[in-house]
């Protein structure tokens, strides 16, 4: 970015502020529904690895952008909210959960007028180092991350406190390479790459960069392995030698998702290979990875990937 240490800037023009974005953060444009001015605010300081700022427009607005591909987006609406196009996802913000856009999709966002937001920079050359330096691998691809961070979690409350504490920064200005910015800043990568799922593709990547606890791995194992099968949580849980409250809490901790969604997940991949590389109709596909309800199957087959078995055996031909 251009900025010094910190920078504000301020603009009423549409243009000037669509203008002051695009050389900021990457190629934007911005329409308003109301009106023909902003109230466009924003402030920022530098981090070890990108930027913190404050934005807002001032005005209901929508932007779409090419997409980034330098940094990651972490988002933290404090009033108002956003809907945003990511990629083939739609999502949305609001005051007590945050958004994290991972580089590359394309994106249209469309802000409510009262919407002001915390927004953090991460360098994703930053982020690909630090999952390196965990996994001890020479050279580690940046994920694409589960967009959606709720902040009443462990890990959502403490990823809040490091943005207060960065927010008072921004208020005070101060020295872009303070260690205690930089410790802040790595302390959130650490919080995302522990906590937050991420995707690959369509896929979810099973394997944690913080260790997974013993069960839930023997739990994700026996998935993989008996995913057609009729499969109780109890009964799972009971083969396993823990509760089903332990179990469900591993879930929750780990994937933020509930042992169900990781096996229906799990089936719905399974079935998409078999559709698209095996050439087997939706109903055949679907018994085979254990869905007997052909309705539930291709509504949960549409949620994942964005369109019906059978569109994607004609796709296939």
């Amino acid at each position: 970015m251009d900025f010094e240490n910190t920078v504000s800037y301020r603009a009423s023009d549409p243009l000037e502020a669509e203008h002051y974005m695009t050389r900021s953060f990457c190629d934007h444009r911005l329409e308003v529904y109301a009106g023909r001015e902003v109230g466009f605010r924003h402030h920022a300081v530098k981090t070890a690895c990108g930027a913190f700022n404050r934005l807002e427009y001032g005005a209901e607005i929508e932007v779409s952008a090419h997409g980034f591909e330098e940094f990651y987006m972490l988002e933290m609406p404090l009033s108002g909210g956003v809907r945003i196009d990511f990629g083939k996802e739609e999502i949305n913000s609001a005051p007590g959960q945050a958004l994290l856009l991972s580089p590359g999709p394309r994106f249209r966002s469309r802000w409510q007028a009262a919407t002001r937001q915390w927004m953090l920079q991460i360098d994703r050359c930053r982020l690909e180092q630090r999952i390196a330096r965990l996994t001890h691998r020479a050279k580690a691809e940046a994920p694409v991350f589960d967009p959606l961070i709720d902040l009443q979690t462990a890990h959502g409350r403490r990823l809040l406190e490091a943005f207060r504490v960065l927010a008072a920064d921004l208020s005070e200005g101060g020295d872009a390479d303070d260690p205690h910015r930089e410790a802040i800043t790595d302390r959130i990568i650490d919080l995302i790459l522990g906590n937050i799922p991420y995707l690959n593709g369509q896929s979810v990547v099973p394997d944690r960069l913080s260790a997974t606890p013993r069960h839930v791995k023997r739990v994700m194992d026996l998935f993989h392995a008996r995913f057609g099968e009729r499969l109780s949580m109890s009964a799972v849980a009971w083969e396993i030698g823990v509760s089903e409250r332990a179990l469900y809490g591993g879930f929750q901790r780990h994937y933020q998702k509930t042992p169900y969604e990781m096996l229906t997940r799990i089936r719905m991949e399974e079935a998409r290979r078999l559709i698209v590389q095996e050439g087997l109709s939706a109903s055949d596909a679907a018994r085979r990875v254990g869905m007997r309800h052909l309705g539930r199957f291709s509504s949960a087959y549409r949620v994942l990937f964005d369109a019906l078995p059978s569109e994607d055996s004609k796709s296939r031909h």
